[in-house]
């Protein structure tokens, strides 16, 4: 079951143990990011698209985009 996650640093700490990252929507209202781990898929919905491109910065694996 995926937990989408509201918090900006809770994300990012968990997106460090992602196999891999997914940018699965890019909407003019928010672009949605799923980090899948070992355990649990965590989704989150940034409504910035500056702050989605830091993000995908931080990411240590691939990033799939759709």
């Amino acid at each position: 079951m995926p937990q989408e996650i509201k918090d900006r640093e809770e994300f990012l700490k968990k997106m460090e143990y992602a196999e891999k990252i997914i940018v699965v929507r890019r909407l003019p209202r928010y672009i949605k990011i799923k980090a899948r781990t070992k355990r649990r898929l965590y989704t989150i919905k940034l409504y910035d698209e500056k702050e989605a491109e830091e993000i995908l910065k931080h990411a240590k694996v691939d990033v799939i985009e759709y």
